[in-house]
Formats: structure tokens, sequence, C-alpha cells
């Protein structure tokens, strides 16, 4: 795990205001939450990163893709672009929101625990789903393909996936997830992020691994915030950090604390 450190802030930081002063930014890695509430635009390159000036407030959990993005304050939830602009709100139940994307970015859903409810964007709107009311606590969940949805269910036995078609609230298929702990997070890719003794642990869709050894919070939470980052949010501090999930590239690094 590397730290940004004062100079390397500095420097970008000076870079930031060039390039913002000539129409160009510095590489753009997603968004990320912070502990205060405000969703901020994450820019600068593995291991030496920026937060730019907050999009949203008041927000519980967000999702960004690369493309599109998803955000759920107390009671409302928002798509929004690459840009932090608004593109679509729905009322919503209170409480924080899980997310998921297609890997074309043309579909995403949300997932509302206080409501046990799915709202899908599709084609510039989210729409409420007929859903039937799952009865395991759902950790995580994703679009494998076009036509069906999955929740990563945690069950007496164990975790689980269950699969059933977007247009049909019924149950398609189902697999134990042996060896995966909460907290996890679903990609797009079809991987699984979640942590083990040392550090975390990304599981592909074939059930090859590959483990990235870092020091881990006692708590903490995952929410995407690329379609290459992952942001791991520590609960009982301000500290978060970046995990870096693309093939060969994979590495853990703290973000700078807002602010700073």
């Amino acid at each position: 795990m590397r730290q940004l450190s004062a100079i390397t802030l500095i420097a970008w930081c000076v870079v930031a205001n060039a390039t913002a002063q000539s129409g160009i930014r510095p590489p753009q890695l997603g968004f990320a939450g912070s502990a205060d509430g405000i969703l901020r635009p994450v820019y600068g390159v593995a291991g030496n990163f920026i937060l730019g000036p907050g999009v949203a407030a008041k927000v519980l959990s967000q999702a960004f893709s690369g493309s599109l993005g998803l955000l759920k304050t107390d009671t409302t939830l928002t798509a929004f672009d690459g840009q932090g602009k608004v593109l679509a709100t729905a009322d919503a139940a209170k409480g924080p929101a899980l997310f998921a994307f297609s890997l074309d970015g043309a579909t995403a859903l949300a997932y509302v625990a206080s409501s046990n409810t799915l709202v899908e964007w599709r084609t510039g709107e989210l729409v409420t789903m007929p859903f039937r009311p799952e009865p395991d606590i759902v950790l995580a969940i994703a679009l494998p393909n076009a036509f069906e949805a999955s929740l990563i269910v945690q069950r007496s036995d164990g975790i689980w996936e269950v699969r059933f078609p977007l247009t049909r609230p019924r149950l398609v298929s189902q697999k134990a997830l042996v060896g995966v702990t909460a907290p996890v997070l679903a990609l797009a890719s079809g991987d699984l992020v979640y942590s083990d003794a040392n550090g975390i642990v990304l599981r592909k869709p074939d059930n090859s691994e590959v483990r990235i050894a870092a020091q881990l919070p006692a708590k903490f939470s995952l929410q995407q915030m690329d379609s290459e980052w992952v942001q791991l949010r520590d609960l009982d501090t301000a500290r978060h950090f970046a995990i870096r999930v693309l093939s060969g590239h994979e590495g853990f690094y703290e973000l700078p604390e807002a602010g700073r």
C-alpha cells in the first residue's frame, strides 16, 4: 500500500489548477464517497490521487461504472453521468442501496434494502421492477447478462448467488459461493471482490483468484468507483482506499481524505 505524499499532492494540485485553466483535466479514475457524505471525482494515477470538488451531498452509497453512476441519499435515488450531471432522480425508501451495472453500461440496478425493492435504469429512466421479496440478507447485486439479475445473499449456511430473469421475479438458479466472505462486491466483469486474512481477494468467473496483500480496517464497505477501481471505506474513521481490479495491474492504495 502506498500513501500520497505531501509533495506529490502539491504537484497534483498544481497540475489540476493549471489544467483546469486550460480546459484539460488530469485523468479521472471515477467517483468516491467520503465520511462527510460528499461524492467527489477522483483524479490521478495509481498511487497518486487527488479528490475534486463535490458533485453531490448527503450521499449514503454510490457506484460508478465508468460512464454511468447511481447514488442514494436518504430518500432519493439518482442517476448521473461522468461529469456528475444528474440524469434522473426518483423517490426511494430510506437507507442505503446496492448497485450493479451491465458490461455495456446500458442497464443498471439498485437494490434498496429497507423496502426490499429493485430499481432498474434503462433508456434514461429509473423504474421500480416487480420483485419477489428476498428472505435472506442481500450483500451485493449483479447483472451477469442482458436478461438476468443476481443477488449475493447471506444465509445461515454461507453465502449464495441467486439468479432470476429481469422480466419475471422467479428463481432460475442458485449456487453456494464457498470461501466468499462479507462484505462482497460483484462487478460487471463477473469478478467478486471480498477479503481474507491477508487482504483483498478477486475471484474470477472461472473461480481462479488474485490476491492483493493489504492491511484492512476492522469494518469496511466496498463500492465501485469505476470499471477498474473499487473504493474501500473504513467505517470507523474517515480513511478510504482504492483497489485496482484491472487484470495484471491489481493494487491497493490509500486515497487522500476530503479537504487534504
